[in-house]
Parts: structure tokens; C-alpha cells; sequence
């Protein structure tokens, strides 16, 4: 049977367990295309394949080898934030004018469009921006600059967009680290119907056999 990968994408502010998600894939079969260019928040980080980003062609180069390559089961993009930055860097001195806007639109969206058909299963992680709908309320989306990408521009790219969400105790310490999946006024969560159920931990593995199980049968 074919196996089938979908890219999934990890939004949560900073400290809220994003990276962290990622501590039970197989260091030997995982690759971290590192655009924050920072260790992740977990032991045991160093056992993986980590890859430093920092230009948008270096990025791209990395992406048409992973096309080819059979050594790894799975993908980290970290982040798509800084991803976003890189890309503006590029367009910035390349171009000018309404040029700059086309090409970094079209960058990120050929970026987005080019992890649909990497064979491995991909993660990208972001951080969050909010946008006022209703008195004294406002939803969360994942942060990007320009506005064909803007409020749910990114997220329709994905089947499966998971926020991170933090438990509290009585004392209001953190006593766990969540992903939501189901989507609410405040977040632009979602998933294909079915293929999680209850709470769901912050781990990239556990969503990997859900989406394998899913799409099994």
C-alpha cells in the first residue's frame, strides 16, 4: 500500500511546546531544516541530522535533495516564522518595488507547494498573530507578512494546522503540554474528521501513526 505523508503545521507561541513536539521521531530518520538556526528545547537534540538556514537558496537547495533522498522518514521545518523572514531578505535585495511583494508571495507560496511532494512526512512549525473579530475577542492564525498568505491563507495549504496548549494545575503552574486540533473562534486548528481523538500529546510520532492509521484504512 502506498503510504501516504501529510504535512502538518505546529502553531504556538514561544515556550508553549512547539520544538518539544518533536523529541520522539528517530534521530536517525528525521532531518531538522533549522531556520531558527537554534538547538530545539530537548535532550538528545545533537542525535539529529540538523541543517542551519539562513538564505532562501540554501533553503530551496535543501528541499530538491530531500526530493531524491530515501534516507529519512520525516522533516522539521523550524520555523516557518523565520522561514518568512529568509524569504523577505531575498526579495528585498533582488527586487524592488511591487516586485518585492509578488516574489515573496510566490517564494512562499512555491515553498508550501513544494513540501506537498516531499516524500517524507513534514512538520513545519510558526508562531501566532491575532486578528480582532469581535468585540473584546480576536482569532489566531499563523504569522506572515503580506496578505495572500494572511488569515488562513497559509493554513489551507495544510489538512492537518495543530496548536499547542498548555495545561494548568490548581497552583497555575504547567503540568502538561497539548495539541488542539479541533478548531475554535480563537484558532484556525483543524483535521481530518476522525483521525484524533481526546486529548492529543504534544508528539510528532503519535500524529504520524494517526495520520498512517487514517489513511490505512
Amino acid at each position: 500500500m502506498e503510504k501516504i505523508n501529510v504535512p502538518c503545521l505546529i502553531i504556538g507561541e514561544s515556550g508553549s511546546g512547539k520544538s518539544s513536539t518533536f523529541r520522539n521521531l528517530p534521530a536517525d530518520k528525521t532531518v531538522i531544516i533549522n531556520t531558527e538556526r537554534k538547538p530545539l528545547p530537548f535532550r538528545g537534540f545533537k542525535k539529529f541530522k540538523n541543517v542551519n538556514v539562513s538564505q532562501y537558496k540554501q533553503f530551496s537547495q535543501v528541499i530538491k535533495e530531500l526530493m531524491k533522498s530515501k534516507e529519512y522518514d520525516y522533516v522539521v521545518i523550524d520555523s516557518f516564522t523565520s522561514l518568512t523572514e529568509i524569504v523577505g531578505r531575498y526579495t528585498d535585495t533582488v527586487f524592488t518595488g511591487f516586485e518585492q511583494w509578488k516574489q515573496y508571495n510566490q517564494l512562499l507560496q512555491d515553498a508550501l507547494w513544494a513540501i506537498k511532494d516531499l516524500p517524507q512526512q513534514v512538520f513545519m512549525t510558526g508562531i501566532p498573530e491575532y486578528v480582532d473579530t469581535a468585540p473584546g475577542e480576536n482569532k489566531g492564525y499563523i504569522r506572515v507578512k503580506g496578505k495572500e498568505l494572511k488569515y488562513g491563507g497559509s493554513e489551507k495549504e495544510f489538512a492537518i494546522v495543530l496548536w499547542t496548549k498548555l495545561i494548568e494545575g490548581e497552583d497555575g503552574e504547567i503540568v502538561d503540554y497539548q495539541l488542539a486540533y479541533k478548531p475554535s473562534k480563537h484558532n484556525s486548528a483543524k483535521a481530518p474528521d476522525g483521525m484524533f481523538d481526546g486529548e492529543l500529546a504534544n508528539d510528532a510520532l503519535i500524529v504520524t501513526k494517526a495520520i498512517s492509521k487514517y489513511y490505512a484504512e
